[in-house]
């Protein structure tokens, strides 16, 4: 039997399409292999840095805690200051009727006297004869200097004549503290802690 081969001699065979096929194969597992290796490593750095946020929210929660127990304590100290403040000056107006008086008896000069003193609602309003301008100027100076009276005001004055006699008739009203002045430095610093 004869053969006859039709297709002719066989040729060098063509192995680039292999080659390019083992190449990219190659590609695609190296690219598989650096995206597996990158998914790892950024979901374990993920998952590092969700830890560390639950351990930072749980230490400002600690904080917060502490903050608000702070400031709850300030206010209590706030309101303790206040109560001793008022403490202190009830301590000194229980005492204030005394030094008001004694106040107001070493303030009235030789040559004058009282006839009325009357107080109302921390004013009080002085009566009384001196024997020239110049006594009651000096009564009204002593008053002003003293801790328990401010804001003294001449509210009349009128020479009269009695028994042959010029003197003075006065009215004089006074603001009365009977705490004394301690109170408004008190008061001052009480304001300046709250701001």
């Amino acid at each position: 039997m004869i053969k006859i081969n039709l297709l002719g001699e066989e040729g060098p065979r063509d192995t680039s399409g292999i080659l390019w096929i083992a190449g990219f194969v190659g590609v695609l597992v190296l690219f598989f292999a650096v995206s597996a290796f990158l998914y790892i490593d950024v979901t374990s750095k993920l998952s590092v840095a969700q830890q560390e946020k639950e351990d930072l929210e749980r230490q400002l929660a600690q904080i917060q805690k502490t903050t608000k127990e702070v400031r709850e304590l300030e206010k209590k100290q706030q309101d303790l200051n206040a109560k001793l403040a008022v403490i202190a000056r009830l301590k000194l107006s229980k005492m204030g009727p005394v030094r008001v008086m004694d106040d107001l008896n070493s303030s009235i000069p030789e040559r004058s006297w009282l006839t009325n003193v009357r107080e109302r609602s921390n004013l009080m309003t002085l009566e009384g004869f001196a024997l020239d301008n110049q006594t009651v100027a000096t009564f009204m100076r002593d008053l002003e200097d003293s801790d328990y009276f401010s804001a003294v005001e001449l509210d009349e004055s009128k020479t009269e004549e009695q028994r042959n006699v010029r003197i003075q008739r006065f009215r004089l009203r006074s603001k009365v503290n009977y705490a004394g002045k301690i109170e408004d430095s008190a008061d001052k610093a009480d304001s300046g802690d709250k701001k």
